[in-house]
């Protein structure tokens, strides 16, 4: 079960939500695999690793958190997100 869901709208292309988010979590020293439609991501913290999935939608990308440190709260992770696919 997933520990957060969130979705980021955009009326970008699914193509360049995906090459944002790629870029946004490899450069950060994370991991990415997925295409256009679905897709999954790893990223270490200092604290701890956050794991999840997305799916690509109308609205734009739907993720969810699958693990995460106990002390991060799912609006941290959403706000952090948001940040990097403003780029």
């Amino acid at each position: 079960m997933s520990k957060c869901i969130f979705t980021i709208e955009s009326t970008e292309s699914p193509n360049s939500l995906i090459e944002k988010a790629n870029q946004a979590i490899t450069g950060a020293g994370g991991t990415f695999s997925g295409d256009a439609s679905t897709g999954s991501f790893s990223l270490k913290t200092p604290i701890g690793s956050v794991t999840g999935s997305y799916t690509i939608d109308d609205m734009g990308i739907v993720i969810q958190i699958t693990d995460k440190p106990i002390f991060v709260s799912c609006n941290k992770i959403e706000s952090e997100l948001r940040k990097y696919m403003k780029r």
